[in-house]
């Protein structure tokens, strides 16, 4: 576990020194919205630290590391491929889906193992349909963009997106049922 959050801290000021030059020109009230890749590490690692302390994970702090985490893996595996039929190959676009898969399965792994309390897991996905929809509006995902990519593909993206969360409300729900 111990290793798990020196990763994830280590991946999370990556990606901040990495995105500081995007960051830099995006106002930062709306950073919550645009920024994944150096959040969702470090709330993971936040978890991971509440475990490895044997406390339990504030739910708030779980659910928008776990909910996210796994949407936003769900989207790499279909977004960088997608962009680079209509931007062009690109190895960054490759290694991104392989980093976000890596803290995707640690919010799969969170997501399963966790009951996740109602109310956050309410928020967080009401944050990522406003997120997602804030993308199609804006047409970028996150601080990437969605251009040449045709409007019709970034829809299907959206969409996949808000039922992933939708498939996790039910997942949750499911769960909690047993």
């Amino acid at each position: 576990m111990l290793t798990l959050i020196i990763l994830d801290l280590f991946w999370s000021i990556s990606a901040f020194i990495y995105d500081s030059g995007k960051m830099a020109q995006i106002n930062p009230l709306v950073w919550p919205f645009a920024i994944i890749c150096p959040i969702y590490p470090l709330l993971l690692a936040f978890v991971w630290f509440q475990l490895y302390r044997k406390k339990s994970p504030n739910q708030f702090l779980l659910a928008f590391a776990a909910v996210p985490s796994v949407v936003f893996g769900i989207l790499a595996v279909l977004y960088y491929p997608t962009a680079m039929v209509y931007q062009g190959f690109s190895w960054n676009g490759l290694g991104q889906i392989l980093w976000v898969l890596f803290y995707a399965l640690q919010g799969w792994y969170l997501f399963v193992k966790y009951k996740i309390a109602r109310s956050a897991m309410i928020a967080a996905s009401m944050y990522l349909i406003i997120k997602l929809i804030l993308d199609y509006k804006y047409l970028t995902f996150g601080y990437l963009d969605f251009e040449n990519i045709p409007n019709l593909a970034v829809l299907v993206l959206i969409l996949i997106g808000i039922l992933s969360v939708g498939g996790l409300l039910m997942l949750d729900y499911l769960k909690k049922k047993q």
